[in-house]
């Protein structure tokens, strides 16, 4: 009888552990990334609204996933070139941002929150050790909404620019994100 209550228990415990995990957790599925390329020849941008974003309030680590594929250009061509070319989407299919918020957040309290994220970010193969400043909105106690806007160094992530289209994509580019985030239910 003794096995049998020690695998209950554990069972239980395990189940309690799971569900504390999951108590804490916010998650978005429709995030939206946006990045702008000013260069004297011409701009580009594209959008995504598709990234997804993990935050868990308990350990206020934040995990997101973009897949490269999933930007939109007003222009075909570009968006071609731009998954071929310089993020290699078949080589390096997503953009992974690995962080954990700094400040104590009474997660609780609502309002708006000045945040910074520090971490890592995976682009094109390459992780960099980030720090971004963001705005994260807390209503009726639980996390709804967070976004930032931050520079991304094409050179940082090893993004090749061919001499010949120089003049056309700037070296640092704009990023903004914006996620909306639900309670996270385990399915």
């Amino acid at each position: 009888m003794k096995p049998l209550l020690s695998i209950f228990l554990l069972a239980v415990v395990l189940q309690l552990s799971a569900q504390e995990k999951y108590n804490n957790t916010y998650a978005c599925t429709k995030g939206k990334i946006h990045f702008f390329s000013a260069s004297p020849l011409e701009d580009i941008e594209a959008t995504s609204n598709t990234a997804v974003c993990v935050l868990n309030t308990q350990t206020k680590k934040v995990y997101s996933k973009i897949q490269q594929t999933s930007f939109v250009f007003k222009d075909k061509l570009m968006q071609e070139h731009f998954n071929e070319n310089y993020m290699e989407s078949d080589k390096y299919p997503a953009s992974v941002l690995d962080m954990a918020i700094v400040e104590a957040i009474d997660f609780a309290k609502d309002g708006v929150y000045d945040i910074t994220l520090k971490g890592t970010l995976e682009m094109h193969g390459i992780k960099q050790d980030r720090e971004i400043k963001g705005k994260l909105t807390i209503k009726n106690g639980a996390p709804v909404q967070a976004t930032a806007v931050f520079d991304v160094k094409l050179v940082d992530h090893k993004i090749k620019i061919p001499k010949a289209v120089v003049m056309n994509i700037a070296e640092v580019i704009k990023t903004d994100v914006d996620f909306a985030f639900e309670k996270y239910e385990k399915k």
